[in-house]
């Protein structure tokens, strides 16, 4: 099962899955997984994570070692880590699309950037924006955007940095969207 995954994604599997091994026994519960993937930066459904469990409790299994755990995630999630950022961040950036042409407020760009996740500073925003040619009261294609972020755009936009704000903004909207699940859960 290991081949599936990269040496960096082992690594950070192995070290997630540890830390919920309080006894060192090489084994978490079950009931822990959900936890532990969603460390990993997953948003699983509370009911796709009792499906799991309850498979493996059919099974017997009150506990799941490291090799277990690896089958589970890429059995179940390996698909979402295969999803290009790319399109990641434009799914994401359609449930701010209201109308559904491609464009969102700039402001509401700025609050996301700004106050969701792990904000970028004022600066980071301005400069982002002075690099991008966008205007800061008007609306923006966010597919352009998304290039910009994910590709470098401009010459003094590195690469790098694109991929910096790219991986920022996936954890953003991931708060996002994980806010409003829970607010519609609420409701």
């Amino acid at each position: 099962m290991a081949e599936n995954f990269s040496k960096a994604q082992l690594d950070e599997f192995r070290e997630a899955f540890s830390l919920f091994d309080v006894k060192s026994s090489g084994a978490v519960p079950v009931s822990e997984l959900g936890t532990i993937v969603r460390s990993l930066g997953h948003n699983p459904s509370k009911s796709d994570m009792q499906l799991i469990e309850g498979e493996l409790k059919k099974e017997g299994k009150t506990e799941v070692d490291f090799g277990d755990f690896l089958g589970i995630v890429s059995k179940n999630f390996k698909e979402a880590d295969q999803e290009d950022p790319a399109t990641e961040l434009r799914d994401a950036f359609k449930v701010f699309d209201k109308r559904g042409d491609g464009m969102i407020s700039v402001t509401e760009l700025v609050h996301i950037l700004s106050t969701l996740g792990e904000q970028l500073t004022e600066d980071e925003v301005e400069r982002l924006f002075a690099e991008g040619n966008l205007e800061p009261n008007g609306e923006i294609n966010y597919d352009a955007f998304v290039k910009l972020i994910t590709t470098g755009g401009t010459s003094d936009l590195h690469l790098e940095q694109g991929r910096r704000r790219a991986g920022l903004l996936e954890e953003q909207i991931a708060t996002v969207r994980h806010e409003m699940s829970e607010l519609s859960r609420a409701q």
